[in-house]
């Protein structure tokens, strides 16, 4: 369907059909796809295009109707028997905009990518969004194409650094919890908290006309200030009191800041800091990757490998880099995957990198969960998890 024509007709479409068909719902979900929150270079017309293509060939047997919004958003109705098919296409779509915020869970562990509503329970409530949705479309003004926000300057950096300096970072550090899991209990307990800050709120806020990740260099000296904010207030969120470890997204340079030192000496004893850095920053500064890893190591504390696709998975050898912690994204594609050259699986390479230091983030079904621990991992993120804590507490209680 093409969303031209009169501002709101594709919305006035889902509106129409989303009451036409609850009262028979026959099994049908819907899901909204957020594209139009992206960051700006992601949300480009050829990505929104690519995304829209994934979900065509599912529309032939009727059992997925598309819906493509004045926003950039996408929304469908999805029959029972492509629920699953249109998972594993949102999955493939997260790692197209794998390290954009908004494919990360927001502080209370929600989904803020895909959002589903089961219209034989949510039918009331899928409506009301598709009337809210018809509503911005026909009064607010269509924003700025995406491709207009030019890529940052260092003048434009210079001013990015003073407004950070006196911005209140406080709503935009996110933390989410690493759990436990015991197979033989069917407990969970806490492993650490991850903190971290939104990238997509601080520019939000203070640089939304400019595009922060065209200039890699610039981007990561303004990354490396954002981690001074950060741990700056860590400390004093109610999570890290107490949490038998707290694990941080930060550049590798921030290890050997005296801000950082300052931090490490501020922390509850015998509390572990974990620091998160992204496999890319390893392969691209490795010698100081291991200085790093050596300074944590002799303080008690530990470095973390974060960001391991499929993909990458597939083409860095990990065990050679000997991580206290590696971090591997869930994707139905570890189910199937095998190195070509070796025909090694995901489940042997993460043997081969040592399970127990193994953490799979995104989990969010029980087939990831039963892969995970079948393979020998026992540390999860995501919102199944959650779900599965909240479970284990009543299970106490009862």
């Amino acid at each position: 369907m093409s969303n031209q024509g009169a501002r709101g007709y594709q919305e006035t479409l889902l509106v129409d059909t989303l009451d036409r068909i609850r009262r028979n719902p026959e099994g049908r979900k819907v899901v909204h796809l957020r594209l139009s929150q992206l960051l700006p270079p992601n949300r480009t017309p050829v990505r929104v295009k690519i995304v829209t293509r994934m979900f065509r060939t599912l529309e032939s047997g009727r059992q997925v109707q598309i819906f493509s919004l004045t926003n950039d958003d996408l929304a469908m109705i999805v029959g029972a028997g492509a629920q699953r098919d249109v998972n594993n296409i949102i999955h493939r779509i997260r790692k197209l905009f794998e390290g954009d915020p908004l494919t990360l869970d927001d502080e209370s562990g929600n989904d803020r990518f895909a959002l589903w509503y089961d219209l034989t329970l949510d039918a009331a409530m899928a409506i009301h969004a598709a009337q809210q949705l018809r509503q911005d479309a026909q009064h607010v003004q269509p924003k700025v194409a995406a491709q207009a926000f030019p890529t940052i300057t260092p003048a434009a950096l210079d001013e990015i650094h003073k407004k950070l300096a006196f911005l209140n970072v406080v709503p935009f550090v996110r933390d989410q919890v690493a759990l436990r899991v015991d197979t033989q209990n069917n407990d969970a307990s806490i492993e650490f908290y991850e903190f971290f800050l939104s990238v997509g709120d601080v520019q939000r806020a203070i640089a939304p006309n400019w595009n922060l990740f065209g200039d890699r260099s610039l981007f990561q000296d303004l990354s490396r200030t954002m981690d001074q904010r950060m741990i700056e207030i860590v400390l004093r969120a109610p999570q890290a009191r107490g949490a038998p470890a707290i694990s941080l997204n930060l550049n590798l340079e921030t290890v050997f800041t005296p801000a950082f030192q300052t931090f490490l000496e501020r922390v509850e004893q015998p509390q572990k800091v974990i620091v998160e850095v992204q496999a890319v920053d390893v392969l691209t500064n490795f010698s100081m990757y291991l200085d790093a890893q050596s300074v944590l190591s002799s303080m008690g504390h530990a470095v973390l490998i974060d960001g391991l696709s499929t993909s990458a998975l597939a083409m860095l050898d990990v065990a050679l880099m000997k991580p206290d912690y590696a971090k591997i994204v869930w994707a139905p594609e570890l189910l199937d995957m095998m190195d070509p050259a070796t025909n090694q699986s995901a489940a042997f390479i993460v043997q081969n990198i040592g399970a127990e230091k193994m953490i799979l983030s995104r989990c969010d079904s029980a087939s990831a969960l039963a892969w995970g621990i079948k393979t020998g991992i026992r540390v999860f993120q995501g919102h199944f998890l959650d779900a599965y804590r909240k479970k284990a507490a009543s299970r106490r209680r009862a």
